[in-house]
């Protein structure tokens, strides 16, 4: 029998990092995606795709040689990690097109050009399991997260778009495909750390990130990570479904 593979982004450090860590202790196949590798991860079932997500000509070189290598051949349950992401702290009058558009393509984009890569690529009998990580961002606004709202709110429409295919496009009728959007909390990450150091007029519930640093309340990422690992290996879950870590 055939190992399972997971794609997993943003593998490099953070929640990415600890998904793979878990992966490989799961004993699954892990393709990692990140503009740099991790550091001091050399396992026979881990291989890296050294890619800037923001390069849409190179993602799709990238990833179009993944199929080309046959890695995806002959696997009967194939995971999808969509980690990677950007948090540009601007408010909305003083927002960039440029940031804005980066944004959009990192977290919203290539996600879901990924959705739809993977059921393109493939084997029609295989298991896909898809987990989006989300934010409670998603569905609360935050002053000066405007780019990161939106788009995680967008990621969650599209994974809703993509399970409503399921059942009313030929071409997908009949696969074994289920997509989590999972919000992980509050995780120990370089993320927070760029939260933390944010300029108070752009950001002004800054302090409140600072409080649960020195309170000690933010998350080890190998919960999430675990959680996550554990939801690519479940055959029970709907086409849709959100979760948030813990419950």
């Amino acid at each position: 029998m055939t190992r399972p593979l997971a794609i997993v982004t943003g593998s490099s450090r953070g929640i990415g990092r600890a998904v793979v860590d878990a992966l490989l202790t799961h004993d699954w196949d892990v393709t990692g995606v990140a503009r740099g590798e991790p550091e001091g991860l050399t396992h026979p079932h881990y291989s890296h795709v050294t890619c800037d997500l923001d390069d849409l000509d190179a993602v799709t070189q990238k990833f179009e040689q993944v199929a080309a290598q046959g890695q995806l051949a002959d696997r009967s349950r194939i995971g999808l990690v969509n980690n990677a992401a950007i948090l540009d702290i601007e408010s909305v009058a003083s927002s960039s097109l440029q940031n804005l558009d980066r944004s959009m393509r990192v977290n919203v984009t290539v996600p879901v050009w990924l959705h739809g890569w993977l059921c393109r690529t493939a084997p029609a009998s295989a298991r896909l399991r898809i987990v989006d990580v989300s934010s409670g961002a998603a569905t609360s606004p935050y002053p000066g997260w405007v780019a990161y709202c939106a788009s995680k709110a967008a990621l969650d429409m599209a994974g809703q778009v993509l399970a409503e295919e399921l059942g009313e496009v030929d071409s997908m009728r009949g696969r074994d495909l289920a997509l989590v959007s999972f919000a992980p909390g509050v995780v120990a990450t370089g993320m927070q750390e760029t939260i933390r150091g944010a300029d108070e007029r752009e950001f002004p519930r800054r302090q409140r990130f600072v409080e649960l640093h020195e309170e000690g309340a933010l998350i080890d990422a190998a919960g999430p990570a675990a959680e996550v690992a554990e939801l690519l290996g479940r055959d029970d879950l709907p086409p849709f479904s959100r979760r948030r870590f813990g419950d």
